[in-house]
Parts: C-alpha cells; structure tokens; sequence
C-alpha cells in the first residue's frame, strides 16, 4: 500500500513540475513578445544602420542613372509596408510632403538617395511586357525629380532568388528590364518609422 501511495505522489509531483514548467514558458514568451511590441526602435535601428551602410557599397556594372544628390528637388519611395513616401527640399532640409511637422533624418535621407542617384545594371532583357520579372505600373516604384522638373521613374520588380539580383525598369517602359546586382532592392527595405528622427 506505501508503495503505490508513493508512486502516487511521486506521479503528481512530476505532473505539477510540468504544469509549472509551461506555465513559466508561456509567461516568459509573453513576457519577451510584450517587450518586443513596447520597444521596436533596436530593431528599427538596427535594420536601418545596416541598410545605411549597404548604401555605400560601390557596385559593378553599367551607369544607366546618375544626378548629383544636390541637384534633387524631390522623391518618392515606396517603403516596406508598401505605402508611397514623398520628400521634397525646402530650404536645404528634406521634409515629408503628407506631414512636414516631422523631423526627418536627414543623415538617412542621404543614404536613401545613394540608392537612388546612381544605378548601375549588369545585363538588361528585351521583353513583351515585365510581367514575368514582377514589374507593371503598379509595382513599387521611387520617382526622383531634379529642380529643373525632370523626373525619373524605377519601377521595381523581383528578386531572383538563385543569385540575388533584382529587375527594375525606367519610365514604365516594361521591354527593357534591367537587372541590379541587388543593391537597389534595399531602398524598399525602409519604413516611415526609421527616416523620422
């Protein structure tokens, strides 16, 4: 009789253990995931500085744009969250059109624009249309205007999975796709969130 009241006992306490150890668990990945939602800026930031220096790599291939960053007047870029970001120069600082009450960072904004002002591509397709590559008019874009009024639009389409490299076009012109070695898809990597100070 002691015998099975032992094992008994020792059954229940193993079993609470294990009631005690999932709830620790849960209360610990609850814990970490409210942590997360209350302090996103580390990894905003984080995200952000590596896309920063990413805009400083000098890629191969040929020249197909290049403006002198302090000849732009304004651009637009669609972000991450796919929503479509318009800037524009006033008096020498970058603001944001939908709400200039913004303090944009503007040591950020110049690493966007490297992006921007000098595209280079290593081999360009001749196409029907750039379906098949995921460009259309409705594909993210980033528009760059000088203060003469030009503009230029880069429509971008899809990554190739097998080595990186991304196709784009100019001007909606859908029969010349052009192919990055990948630096440009990074543009779209930015949100909102990290170019306000």
């Amino acid at each position: 009789m002691k015998t099975n009241t032992s094992n008994v006992i020792k059954i229940s306490m193993v079993v609470v253990a294990i009631i005690l150890l999932g709830l620790i668990l849960i209360f610990t990945l609850k814990n970490s995931r409210k942590q997360e939602l209350i302090s996103p800026t580390s990894t905003i930031e984080k995200t952000a500085e590596v896309l920063d220096e990413a805009s400083e790599i000098e890629e191969e291939g040929e020249r197909i744009l290049l403006i002198p960053k302090d000849e732009v007047y304004s651009f637009s870029m669609t972000d991450a969250h796919g929503i479509l970001l318009d800037f524009r120069k006033d008096d020498d600082k970058w603001v944001y059109v939908d709400d200039d009450s913004f303090e944009i960072n503007q040591d950020r904004i110049d690493k966007v624009l490297n992006y921007i002002t000098d595209i280079k591509f290593v081999d360009v397709i001749n196409a029907e249309n750039g379906i098949e590559y995921g460009l259309d008019q409705e594909s993210p874009m980033y528009i760059i205007a000088d203060a003469n009024g030009n503009s230029t639009i880069i429509s971008m389409g899809d990554v190739d999975e097998e080595n990186g490299t991304v196709y784009f076009a100019l001007n909606y012109d859908f029969t010349n796709i052009y192919i990055n070695q990948g630096k440009l898809y990074n543009i779209g990597e930015y949100t909102i969130q990290e170019l306000i100070q």
